[in-house]
């Protein structure tokens, strides 16, 4: 099979490797298409603290199951359409047995620790895999892994309906967690953002963006609540001046979630979470269930007109094309989401 191996940093090529076998309670999923994500960008620069090499990397995938070794799994059968819940867990650790296996000490991901989905075949566990509905399309199944990012962080955030929500950063994981706000019932989404093509995007979905080129947005962000600050915080640019515009624009007793991943030790505004007793929380991946539960949100809120898959895929590239990509990615060049396709719904999105 083809596969895109990430031999060394910045160091990537498309090579013929030996296809996958099942073993016992395993599964091989041809691969169909993977959408291309921030964390692949950053592994392939080097800059992911535990990535390993070489890699297979790509975690947001779907596919078809094409051989399976399973007693437990009857349900699933060869030719069925799934997607892959990327998380490898111990299963022993206190977060497993408590219920929180997406947060496992021992957590490994597919396509960051395990060879993922920028091959035509990949092994999985049987009981990561997740059949999903015949409406769902290709593209917007391989969109079900971002989603449920976006659904975990609104749940950790604990969204009610008619909140207002501050986003920093409206990267795809920002757009996504804006979407899945307004979804849930968000009274008012804001964005924080400074690319002038991610603006764009997100006026053109109809949400306001405070564009720090047009001014400090601390200010407005307070103008626009009455002074009182915003209920619900996202900080997902990971940034410096991100995370200081967290802090200051979180109303009093207000929740500030941190999505983002960092460089260093960032600034921090203690004091300020002191005098509002902001609540802090870490917002990392999805439960399983969270995982199970966003083919079928995406399915409803395609039919109900309310999303398209074209809001967020600009286009489709074959596998050759995946180091370029990663490139323009990390140059800023990819406003929307790319998908790596494997011959299937290769026209459109």
């Amino acid at each position: 099979m083809k596969a895109a191996v990430l031999e060394d940093w910045k160091t990537l090529h498309v090579r013929e490797l030996p296809d996958p076998t099942p073993g016992a309670e395993e599964c091989v999923v041809r691969v169909q298409c993977t959408g291309i994500c921030g964390s692949d960008a950053h592994i392939y620069a080097g800059h992911h603290p535990t990535a390993v090499r070489p890699l297979v990397m790509g975690h947001e995938f779907m596919g078809k199951v094409e051989a399976i070794h399973s007693r437990e799994r009857t349900d699933l059968m060869p030719g069925d359409r799934v997607v892959v819940w990327p998380l490898l867990t111990c299963g022993r650790c206190r977060a497993c047995r408590d219920g929180f296996r997406h947060v496992c000490r021992e957590l490994k991901v597919l396509g960051v620790h395990a060879d993922g989905g920028f091959a035509e075949r990949v092994k999985v566990p049987v009981a990561n895999v997740i059949r999903i509905p015949d409406g769902l399309s290709d593209a917007a199944a391989a969109l079900v892994e971002p989603f449920a990012v976006g659904l975990h962080v609104n749940r950790r955030a604990g969204l009610r309906e008619g909140d207002a929500v501050l986003i920093i950063g409206g990267g795809p994981i920002g757009f996504i967690s804006g979407l899945v706000a307004r979804w849930l019932g968000a009274e008012k989404v804001v964005f924080s953002e400074i690319n002038p093509a991610r603006v764009a995007q997100l006026e053109g979905h109809g949400f306001t963006v405070l564009n720090p080129t047009d001014g400090p947005v601390l200010p407005r962000a307070m103008e626009m609540t009455g002074g009182e600050g915003f209920p619900l915080v996202y900080e997902i640019s990971g940034s410096r001046p991100g995370v200081l515009l967290a802090t200051g624009a979180c109303g009093v007793r207000g929740t500030l979630c941190l999505v983002g991943f960092m460089e260093g030790r960032p600034e921090f505004d203690c004091v300020a979470c002191i005098l509002k007793e902001i609540t802090v929380v870490g917002s990392r991946v999805y439960t399983l269930d969270e995982f199970r539960e966003t083919p079928g949100l995406l399915l409803g809120k395609m039919e109900s007109g309310a999303f398209d898959p074209g809001m967020l895929i600009g286009d489709r590239r074959p596998l050759k094309d995946l180091d370029a990509s990663l490139q323009a990615m990390m140059a800023g060049e990819l406003p929307m989401k790319r998908l790596i396709s494997f011959g299937v719904e290769t026209v459109g999105v």
